[in-house]
C-alpha cells in the first residue's frame, strides 16, 4: 500500500525533473526512500522503462484494460506479437496498475485451462444430520368390527372408536369437499375403506354432510368386486343399513356398484350397520 512517505517521494522526483540544479537534495531523498521500500522498489523499474524508451505510450490504462481480454486470448493463440497487440505490451512495461491487473487476469485464465492449480481429490461429503426427520410410528386404524356370516353377507360395524380415528387428519381423504351440479359444496365427514374382507371385494363408506340440515347426512356405500368387470356389472347387490339391531332403509346397487342413503341423523352414525349380501 502506498504510504504518505511513497507519495513524498514522487513529489521529490517530480520536483527533480523540473528543476535538477535546484532540487538535487530532493532527488537525493527519493532515491533513499525507493532503496528501501519494496513497493517503489518494485515502480522503479516501471518508471525506468519509460523513461527511457523511445516509444510514446499513447493508451490509457482505461482503454488498456479494456483490451486485456482479449490480449490474453491472442496470447493464448500465438498471436500477441502481431502489430495491433503492440500498444498493449508497451503500457503494460511501463503501467504497474495495469501489469498488476493482466497478473490478476493471467491467473484466473490459467485457472480455467486447469494450467494453475489442482483439483481435490473428492468433495468432502456434506454433514446434514439436521436433515433426518425422525419416522414417526405408522398410524393404525382401531379394530374394525366386520364379518362374513354362513350365508356370504358381509357385516360392518361402526363404533364411536372408529369414527374418532377418522377424525385424524392422517386418515382424512384427500378431498375436502365434494361439488354437485348445484355448485354447492359437501364436506366430507368420515370415509371408511374395507379391502381385507375377500382379494375379490373392496367397500367404501363415506359420511357427507347436509348443508340444508347439519343434524343429518349422506351416507354413501361403494361396492366393487374386481372379478365382475367394474360398471356396469356391478348392480343388483343388496345393501342393507342397519341402527343396532333396528333395520332403516334396504337398497339394491346401482351400475357402479353405489347406493346412496339420504338423510342419516348424524349422532346414530357411531352406531351404524351396513349388511352387504354378495
Amino acid at each position: 500500500m502506498q504510504t504518505a512517505e511513497c507519495r513524498l517521494a514522487i513529489e521529490h522526483l517530480l520536483a527533480y525533473l523540473e528543476d535538477p540544479a535546484r532540487h538535487r537534495a530532493a532527488l537525493s531523498a527519493a532515491i533513499n526512500h525507493m532503496s528501501e521500500c519494496p513497493r517503489c522498489e518494485n515502480r522503479i523499474g516501471y518508471l525506468v522503462r519509460a523513461l527511457t524508451t523511445d516509444e510514446e505510450d499513447w493508451l490509457t490504462c482505461q482503454e488498456c484494460q479494456d483490451l486485456l481480454p482479449d490480449y490474453l486470448q491472442a496470447e493464448m493463440d500465438g498471436q500477441a506479437h502481431q502489430d495491433r497487440w503492440h500498444p498493449v505490451a508497451l503500457h503494460l512495461e511501463t503501467c504497474p496498475q495495469c501489469s498488476a491487473v493482466y497478473a490478476t487476469l493471467s491467473d484466473l485464465a490459467a485457472l480455467a485451462y486447469g494450467e494453475q492449480g489442482t483439483e481435490p481429490p473428492h468433495y468432502p461429503a456434506p454433514k446434514l444430520p439436521f436433515l433426518r426427520a425422525k419416522k414417526a410410528a405408522p398410524l393404525r386404524l382401531p379394530k374394525v368390527n366386520w364379518r362374513l356370516d354362513e350365508l356370504g353377507c358381509l357385516i360392518i360395524e361402526f363404533s364411536a372408536e372408529l369414527l374418532r380415528a377418522l377424525q385424524a387428519p392422517a386418515y382424512q381423504p384427500a378431498y375436502a369437499t365434494v361439488r354437485l351440479k348445484s355448485d354447492q359444496a359437501r364436506r366430507v365427514l368420515y370415509q371408511f375403506s374395507l379391502k381385507e374382507a375377500g382379494e375379490d371385494l373392496e367397500v367404501t363408506i363415506t359420511a357427507e354432510e347436509r348443508r340444508d340440515d347439519p343434524t343429518h347426512c349422506t351416507v354413501i356405500v361403494e361396492v366393487n368386486i374386481p372379478s365382475r368387470g367394474g360398471w356396469p356389472n356391478l348392480d343388483g347387490i343388496e345393501v342393507k343399513l342397519k341402527r343396532g339391531e333396528q333395520e332403516l332403509e334396504t337398497q339394491w346397487t346401482d351400475a357402479f356398484g353405489k347406493v346412496v342413503f339420504e338423510g342419516i341423523d348424524t349422532d346414530d352414525l357411531a352406531h351404524l350397520v351396513f349388511e352387504i349380501t354378495l
